[in-house]
């Protein structure tokens, strides 16, 4: 994906300049800005599209008079290019920022309903002192911000924020939310207090009265929709989930997936596969496999060597070239290291940076110019189905009769209960400092949260809410970390699961049908890739667990550990972990390698380390 930045009232050249080099591996194909006196914009371009090469930005016009940057990949090219009178021979040379712009001419700032893929744009109307930015409904995109008095700059990476002067004051809430996976950090809030993102599906005008900002798609108000028959459901979601994977096949550079042993990923590259073979083309499927055995580390539902199922997968479609990869050269520290060099901020997922780095430098290397993946699946298109959620009837036969009870509660009197009962808050399972908890008051607010958080299991009442904790519409960091990553390996990273389309028509299914008729769950997924997945793959029960062999390569660089935690036992580090929980994790996965001390190695060992090494690096 391309980079985009840009500023208002603040010296544009130099600027402009400065933001310019710092963001300059979101684009390295062409680049170029152009400002007034009151307004600069810029763009890094990657050629992420056979129209893109064709896409110069800024692009300004007279009249109106208007400038307009872009970072996008529009899945709905042929609708807009019939409703804009687009000729066929001109079609192939259009680039999509073209689109948006007429896309705007039309309909002005309701331009972002009519915009389907993955994209974010800004513009410049020096007419009106107006700067007009808007973000897509919930894709691989990017958004920042930063204002100062009358100064306000935005950008695709924070670093372009950084060199336009943007302070790196610490967000502590932000920073303890991730430490205790409280995904309330998902949405505006950034690990810099004075830095902001413009959420998915918002766009925002900023103007000399201040800062306007809106909602302009709700997932969330999607209405359930009843069939006559079950397999009416999954003939739909199959056409409308195969359109959004042919749509991301539309590529300057040759096309990848990340291929597990499940369904999410396996569906993907399923029906990638599928489409790609009738043009002749072959696809580059990468598989992140164990250097150790993973008997030991995972549960008796899970397993943890992807190799069997994801091999099954590629052999069922001749066009699929697959790639096993173990990351044996990478270490989780390493990893973790790696990745703060591309998002320089605390995240949940530290545990599987080491394959990530790897998986995005070797199709670098390959020379790819897209990944798909099914990141967004769980809640989507491979949705279990969540009965003990679907009455208090059945959170007591699930659940016993205190979730039942629980459940049935209003939430204004589950909050003192809970309060009372979590005096004592010890985050036991987490690397944050109770110190530190306790001075901003994390468990009030947390409780406090409960009913208006849908974060918080704890507000749950019927399935939609979990679905939604999952999904976080409106408000998920998902596609802007992966953008991130992506820009650093010169690729974009697209997922078919987050398309808008298929997370509507999967949410407007009733519950219940996720539910096979003959038992089991994920039938609307299990029924759909019927053919496209060898059945030993599409009928598995069990789920794979990533990194599964986690303890086994931690204990491989016991040197490299004990070194890093002693790296972070000072301050500022020191001050926000509590190191000597994260050292007894380590001691646990020394002493017994299993399932619980490897998932306490990601959330309390990992996940510290990482915290820890942003602490000292950014804010010593």
């Amino acid at each position: 994906m391309s980079g985009i930045f840009g500023c208002v009232n603040q010296k544009p050249k130099p600027v402009l300049a400065a933001m310019d080099t710092a963001i300059a591996h979101w684009g390295s194909d062409h680049h170029a800005l152009w400002y007034d006196d009151q307004c600069g914009l810029g763009q890094r371009l990657l050629f992420n599209t056979p129209e893109s090469l064709y896409e110069r930005l800024p692009q300004a016009i007279d009249r109106p008079r208007l400038t307009l940057t872009a970072e996008a990949r529009l899945d709905n090219r042929a609708e807009l290019c019939t409703i804009f009178a687009i000729p066929q021979a001109e079609q192939a040379t259009t680039p999509d920022s073209d689109l948006i712009l007429r896309a705007y001419l039309k309909w002005g700032e309701a331009c972002p309903d009519h915009l389907l893929g993955d994209w974010s744009f800004a513009i410049w109307l020096p007419d009106e002192q107006k700067l007009f930015l808007a973000r897509d409904h919930h894709g691989n995109t990017n958004l920042v911000y930063w204002q100062q008095g009358k100064e306000f700059a935005f950008a695709s990476d924070p670093v372009a924020l950084y060199a336009a002067g943007a302070p790196r004051r610490l967000n502590e809430l932000y920073l303890a939310q991730v430490l205790v996976s409280w995904f309330a950090y998902h949405g505006a809030q950034t690990i810099d207090l004075d830095i902001q993102r413009l959420p998915p599906a918002h766009a925002m005008t900023v103007t000399a009265q201040g800062i306007r900002i809106w909602r302009y798609w709700r997932l969330e108000e999607t209405p359930v929709v009843r069939l006559p028959k079950r397999d009416e459901y999954v003939q739909g979601f199959l056409e409308i989930y195969d359109e959004a994977v042919r749509c991301r096949l539309r590529s300057h550079r040759p096309v990848g997936t990340t291929l597990s042993g499940g369904l999410d990923s396996g569906s993907v590259t399923a029906l990638a596969a599928k489409e790609l073979a009738r043009e002749g083309k072959r696809l580059t499927a990468f598989t992140a496999v164990p250097v150790y055995d993973t008997s030991a580390t995972v549960g008796p539902t899970r397993f943890g060597d992807e190799t069997h199922f994801a091999t099954a997968t590629a052999a069922h479609h001749p066009n699929v070239d697959h790639h096993l990869f173990n990351s044996a050269q990478v270490t989780p520290v390493q990893g973790i290291q790696r990745a703060l060099a591309v998002v320089p901020e605390p995240s949940h997922a530290a545990s599987n940076y080491f394959w990530m780095v790897d998986l995005l430098s070797r199709a670098r290397e390959m020379g790819l110019g897209t990944l798909l993946t099914g990141q967004g699946g769980n809640a989507t298109v491979s949705w279990t189905g969540a009965p003990a959620l679907r009455s208090p009837a059945a959170a007591i036969r699930y659940g016993g009769w205190k979730e039942g009870v629980r459940r049935m509660l209003p939430h204004w009197l589950l909050r003192p209960i809970l309060a009372a009962r979590r005096s004592g808050q010890d985050w036991r399972g987490t690397a944050i400092h109770a110190d530190f908890a306790q001075r901003i008051h994390l468990a009030q607010l947390r409780n406090a949260a409960i009913g208006q958080d849908i974060n918080l299991q704890e507000s749950w009442r019927c399935p939609r809410d979990c679905r939604q904790a999952i999904i976080l519409p409106g408000a998920s960091q998902v596609g802007a970390i992966w953008a991130r990553f992506g820009a650093l390996a010169g690729l974009e990273v697209r997922d078919p699961t987050q398309d808008k389309r298929v997370m509507a028509y999967t949410l407007s299914i009733p519950d219940e049908i996720f539910d096979s008729p003959n038992g089991g769950d994920r039938w609307i997924m299990r029924a759909a890739m019927d053919g496209l997945l060898p059945d030993e793959v599409r009928l598995n029960p069990l789920r794979g667990r990533q990194s599964a062999d986690l303890a086994e390569r931690l204990l491989a660089g016991r040197d490299e550990m004990e070194s890093a935690l002693a790296s972070v036992d000072h301050s500022p580090a020191n001050l926000y972990l509590d190191v000597a929980k994260m050292r007894q994790s380590w001691r646990d996965v020394e002493t017994t390698p299993s399932a619980m001390t490897t998932h306490r190695a990601g959330s309390i060992l990992l996940r510290g380390l990482l915290a820890g090494f942003y602490l000292n690096q950014s804010r010593a």
